[in-house]
């Protein structure tokens, strides 16, 4: 398999993550533990899927938004989409709203996300890319162990893994909230994006 070069950095994915910093409330080593996964899924999910026009626009926006309300809450899909529908907005895409919410609303899903839903190559790249950082590397879905390495090594997402994702589990437990990560469906409904993968 024929792997793309290592994107180190992406002028899209920089304004929207330097632009949204302020929710990590001031936990910069957290954040750029963050922008390390959110490179990490745009590379693996470049592997993935075809080379098409806006792949790489459509990849920056999506990747850097959809975690970003982790910092926050679990039940972070909808506050996801919904700032990535704001900056759609300001940026006048707001026709990759529906694409790109189910991109960040699917990609937790255990099961493959196949056509004819809609937006599926886009949708199951990021999930795979997801799975494979996640996964630490174990799953590749097909990409050589080198690239993966490779790409795992250009960027320290640990502390995004081992502190900020378990201290939202642990605040999730002390205020009861719903585990929204694990629910598509629902976070497409209560971001206005119902029926968007049908």
């Amino acid at each position: 398999m024929t792997t793309p070069e290592v994107l180190f950095s992406l002028p899209l994915a920089e304004e929207i993550l330097e632009s949204h910093r302020y929710r990590a409330g001031g936990d910069d080593e957290g954040f750029d533990a963050y922008k390390a996964h959110v490179y990490r899924v745009i590379n693996f999910a470049r592997a993935l899927s075809r080379d098409a026009p806006e792949r790489d626009d459509k990849l920056a926006i999506a990747a850097a938004f959809h975690d970003l309300a982790a910092f926050d809450t679990l039940d972070y899909l909808v506050p996801s989409i919904l700032a990535q529908d704001a900056w759609l907005h300001r940026a006048g895409r707001e026709a990759w709203s529906d694409e790109l919410a189910v991109v960040v609303a699917e990609h937790h899903r255990f099961s493959r996300y196949r056509a004819p839903r809609p937006h599926a190559e886009l949708v199951e790249a990021v999930r795979r890319a997801d799975l494979i950082d996640v996964s630490q590397g174990l799953i590749k879905f097909g990409l050589p162990s080198g690239y993966v390495r490779e790409v795992r090594g250009a960027f320290d997402a640990g502390v995004f893994f081992t502190r900020v994702i378990p201290a939202g589990a642990v605040r999730a437990v002390r205020t009861l909230q719903p585990l929204g990560f694990l629910r598509p469906r629902d976070a497409l409904e209560r971001s206005g994006h119902l029926g968007a993968d049908r």
